[in-house]
């Protein structure tokens, strides 16, 4: 059975809301069913993350500081805006 991006979204603000920060692979293994890759679905998961940054539900992480989704390469965390107190926003990995 295919996987919405609704049921995506709930997963990621359900998992940050209870944690500090949690990892897309995280998210993509809870919503994974048996016998699917859970890997196919992190390029959905960056996109509905960033759309929820954009709403403000949600802060891209990387290195403990909050990101812009201008830089959101490589290694990132998701974070409740509530539960997380990054430092300033950067635009590049430093």
């Amino acid at each position: 059975m295919p996987v919405g991006d609704n049921r995506i979204e709930q997963e990621i603000l359900q998992q940050v809301a209870a944690t500090r920060s949690v990892a897309p692979r995280d998210v993509a293994i809870a919503v994974t069913s048996e016998g699917q890759d859970w890997r196919s679905f992190l390029s959905r998961i960056k996109a509905i993350s960033v759309r929820l940054h954009g709403e403000g539900k949600l802060i891209l992480v990387r290195k403990r500081k909050s990101i812009e989704p201008s830089a959101l390469k490589g290694v990132y965390r998701l974070a409740s805006p509530e539960n997380f107190d990054a430092e300033q926003p950067v635009n590049q990995d430093s």
